[in-house]
């Protein structure tokens, strides 16, 4: 572990920390450019909501699939090699799509299976990078560096969204790929970099096999600590309303109400960057003051109310594209409450040797579930408008709060 300093600027002198800081700033910024590229193009190529539905699906579908595994090799191997061999395979892969789409080969079947192939070695990444944590850091720093890793994704999301809007016009959606496989080449050589001594919890010899410890991951959600299971619960039940909306339905939207572009798109999800960005702040200030459970709770809850305003776009005179912005920003506001509280709280009740195979679990509420959801808003979208979908789901996302924060042993969890 690099030597700690205690001071203000403790972690920006961690040089671990730091080459993951950069590697996550630089690749995130091309994954904001990949999911908003990816959904226009088929969206672009076939004006179809039940196909543009497929294609998040393909890009979400690994982590129902694989995520669960991908946090059991996260806990049996280096997961600074995990990340660096997922890192350059979505390197490769991203390049694909502008080589074949210049061949006149990219049918929608084709861009399906490429971006599933991503999202497939991009479910190594998130379970090894979180658990990678506490071994870079001093267990007093680990909510800072949350933090940190966090709002770095929320100003990467606005970066690559605000700067994808303004270099369509110039270079066209198909050649923003070139741009996005470069980040994770970038990422690449900075994970490298990282050097660190494993901690020994995580270097003893596994003799079982992965579905065994499978199990065990298992058994310590469902047995050990029901409050695990009711927080994966709860945010997969969260994200079933949420994510497909939320991928799939705001462009559907933007094509419906206004007959808006790719770039009005980009803008209104680059205000996601921006509002999250600056909620971070405020978690960093406050949230260790309390409950990490309710501040979780709170989060689900605004996470769904802050979506049905979306019903009454373009009703009342508004300028569409602005009211929409304004809407995607208050509810941007909410999320790190979400992500942020719930990753510290599982470095705080979760041995580390779990760790990997928890967040796994966590990532598969999150990503796996929205594979479903996605699907699902695709195929609703043929028969009901997108801002009937958006009052629908903004509702049932704020029951899932409210039944979280109803448990005790869920508000407060610490």
């Amino acid at each position: 572990m690099t030597p700690l300093r205690k001071g203000k600027y403790a972690l920006l002198l961690n040089r671990n920390v730091a080459f993951l800081w950069i590697g996550q700033l630089v690749s995130q910024a091309g994954d904001s450019i990949t999911h908003m590229a990816v959904i226009w193009l088929m969206l672009d190529l076939t004006g179809s909501p039940s196909l543009t539905g497929f294609i998040a699906f393909a890009a979400t579908a690994p982590a129902l699939i694989f995520g669960l595994f991908a946090g059991v090799l996260a806990d049996h191997y280096r997961r600074r090699i995990l990340m660096m061999i997922s890192d350059f395979a979505r390197f490769f892969l991203i390049l694909l799509i502008p080589v074949f789409y210049s061949m006149d080969m990219l049918s929608p079947m084709v861009l399906a299976i490429i971006v599933f192939c991503v999202a497939t070695f991009g479910t190594l990444f998130n379970p090894s990078r979180d658990a990678i944590i506490p071994e870079l850091v001093d267990q007093s720093l680990i909510l800072k560096v949350n933090t940190l890793i966090q709002s770095t994704g929320y100003l990467a999301y606005f970066v690559g969204l605000f700067g994808a809007g303004m270099l369509l016009a110039a270079m066209g959606v198909v050649n923003l790929f070139f741009l996005d496989a470069g980040t994770f080449l970038v990422s690449f050589i900075m994970i490298a970099l990282i050097s660190y001594k494993r901690s020994d919890q995580n270097i003893q010899n596994y003799e079982s096999r992965h579905l065994a410890e499978l199990k065990k991951g298992l058994h310590y959600v469902l047995v050990q600590d029901r409050r695990l299971f009711w927080i994966i619960l709860i945010t997969a039940l969260n994200n079933l309303f949420i994510m497909g909306p939320a991928v799939v339905g705001t462009p559907l939207l933007i094509k419906e109400v206004w007959d808006g572009s790719g770039q009005d798109f980009a803008f209104i999800e680059s205000s996601y960057g921006i509002g999250m960005l600056m909620a971070t702040f405020v978690v960093y200030r406050y949230a260790s003051k309390f409950k990490k459970g309710t501040w979780l709770m709170l989060g689900l809850i605004y996470d769904g109310l802050t979506f049905i305003p979306l019903f009454w776009v373009g009703r009342f005179g508004f300028d569409p594209f602005w009211a929409t912005l304004i809407i995607i920003f208050i509810h941007s506001l909410g999320i790190p409450f979400i992500q942020v509280t719930r990753t510290t709280l599982i470095h705080s009740i979760v041995p580390g040797n779990m760790q990997g195979r928890v967040f796994s679990m966590i990532n598969l509420a999150v990503i796996g579930v929205m594979s479903i959801s996605v699907a699902l808003t695709g195929v609703l979208a043929e028969w009901i408008s997108p801002r009937t979908i958006f009052l629908l789901i903004g509702i049932g996302a704020s029951l899932s709060g409210l039944l979280g924060l109803s448990m005790k042993a869920i508000r407060t969890a610490d």
